[in-house]
């Protein structure tokens, strides 16, 4: 009896389009060239995926469960928070530490051809700017100017990686604290800090 169990997982064929979605683009996430990358002929695919579509829609969930730009469920509540919400960020970015910057341009460029990858990415943009933006209104900016500043910050961050700014880890670190200071606004920054220095004891209290 001929062996019925597919060789290659669903996921191996997610993996695959996600690695050919970056470096190739959509048009080339294609189920013949997956196979010949995979080993395997096309007859496998269909063992998990009804067809081309159900996989790039898949694709599209792993991206927006996967690439996590800011964890949207831990927001700060106080500036002591807050600090500690940016800095965590940055170092998230900065190691790439379940944010990987080259899926998310993939899939930005593949929203040029797909009205429902467009949306998607929108709907991703709305939500992490969300999120930045209680982080900033927990550093103790008022309403308006954590949206603004929560979009820069954003737009700076996307920008950083669509234009392929090349610069080792160790220069990206040096400029980080001049980064924040901009980003954040030193008087933000510096109020903050006096607000932890003041509530520390209730802070370790808290954590503790």
């Amino acid at each position: 009896m001929a062996n019925l169990v597919p060789k290659v997982p669903a996921e191996a064929w997610l993996q695959a389009a996600r690695q050919t979605l970056i470096d190739e683009g959509i048009d080339a996430v294609k189920v013949d060239r997956l196979a010949k990358q995979l080993g395997v002929t096309r007859g496998g695919f269909y063992h998990h995926f009804v067809d081309r579509d159900e996989l790039l829609q898949r694709l599209l969930r792993h991206w927006q469960d996967e690439v996590v730009f800011v964890d949207s469920g831990a927001l700060p509540g106080n500036p002591a928070e807050a600090l500690e919400a940016i800095d965590a960020l940055v170092e998230h970015l900065m190691r790439e530490d379940g944010y990987d910057p080259k899926f998310d341009m993939a899939v930005r460029a593949w929203a040029h051809a797909s009205e429902a990858t467009a949306a998607a990415v929108a709907s991703s943009d709305e939500q992490r700017i969300e999120a930045l933006t209680k982080i900033f209104s927990a550093l103790g900016c008022r309403k308006d100017e954590a949206q603004v500043r929560a979009r820069v910050f954003y737009f700076h961050q996307i920008g950083y990686y669509a234009i392929g700014v090349h610069e080792s880890r160790g220069l990206r670190r040096q400029r980080v604290p001049i980064y924040i200071e901009i980003l954040c606004g030193e008087q933000h920054l510096a109020a903050a800090r006096a607000w932890a220095a003041a509530h520390q004891p209730q802070v370790k209290e808290k954590t503790n």
